[in-house]
């Protein structure tokens, strides 16, 4: 695609995370779409980023980035929607990357479907090498709105039922809902797309792998895996979801959540990882 259609802008917020950072960046001006921009936040990196950074900007002037210590990715995410002046915006974790065509299937669907806010596609798992794990997640296949939220809290088992690495949005839809919510440190995606839903709008789904999702051993996901399940479920009891709804997603679906998956794992190696998992929390 040219660089026709309107400007959409990438937010990366980045810390320490030189290994990674030119694969993610890459992925983001070798888009098959052109009319872009890339906004790196960086917090102070002490590991190499910044000459990476400094390379990368010289040679492609869509690339901006700003290195200074910061309160954390949130405040740096919500800085770079300060600075975004795309129409479309988009925000990726600087160890994650996108496949080549994800910018120009996300506009190409929000210039069809103007009645959505924002789109959302699926994700493969990679290793830090970027190999294939055999696994993946996707965005939720129902009906994204507000009338949906309790059931969509209720089926989605583990994972946000919005991949904040493949979410693309109008930006002035997007944020009339307000920007991330720092109280939420870990699970900012969670609250912000139930913000979205819960003011009106509604989020469409692409069936597709949009980005690549890197599992490595300092994620925070894996970090901070006991603080995302208490926001997680402060985020259930503001919906209203009590003991018997925790136990139809604890079950139902668990099951749907797995079945559903195209990209899930063999069932008896997902056994084996979840008792690894349990094992390891005990």
């Amino acid at each position: 695609m040219t660089g026709s259609g309107p400007l959409v802008s990438v937010i990366v917020p980045t810390f320490n995370r030189a290994r990674f950072i030119e694969r993610c960046v890459r992925s983001i001006l070798d888009q098959t779409y052109r009319n872009l921009e890339c906004i790196v936040m960086d917090g102070g990196s002490k590991d190499g980023s910044v000459p990476v950074l400094e390379n990368l900007a010289a040679s492609d002037p869509r690339l901006k980035f700003v290195s200074k210590p910061d309160k954390g990715e949130v405040f740096a995410t919500n800085e770079g929607f300060d600075q975004a002046r795309g129409e479309i915006i988009g925000v990726q974790a600087s160890d994650d990357f996108y496949v080549p065509d994800a910018v120009e299937s996300a506009v190409t669907f929000l210039l069809s479907h103007k009645q959505y806010a924002g789109v959302s596609g699926d994700a493969i798992y990679v290793d830090e090498s970027g190999q294939p794990l055999g696994r993946g997640v996707i965005t939720y296949r129902g009906i994204m709105d507000r009338e949906h939220i309790r059931r969509i809290l209720m089926v989605r088992y583990k994972s946000c039922f919005v991949l904040h690495g493949s979410f693309f949005g109008w930006k002035d839809r997007v944020l009339r809902h307000g920007k991330l919510d720092p109280s939420h440190s870990v699970t900012p995606d969670w609250d912000f797309y139930l913000r979205l839903l819960e003011g009106g709008e509604s989020i469409g789904c692409l069936r597709r792998v949009q980005y690549k999702y890197t599992v490595h051993s300092d994620m925070g996901a894996t970090r901070h895996s006991r603080k995302v399940e208490r926001e997680r479920k402060a985020l259930h009891e503001r919906y209203g979801l009590g003991i018997w709804h925790e136990l139809v997603r604890s079950s139902f679906g668990r099951v749907l959540s797995y079945t559903s998956n195209p990209y899930r794992t063999p069932l008896v190696r997902g056994l084996i990882r979840e008792l690894k998992t349990l094992v390891g929390k005990t």
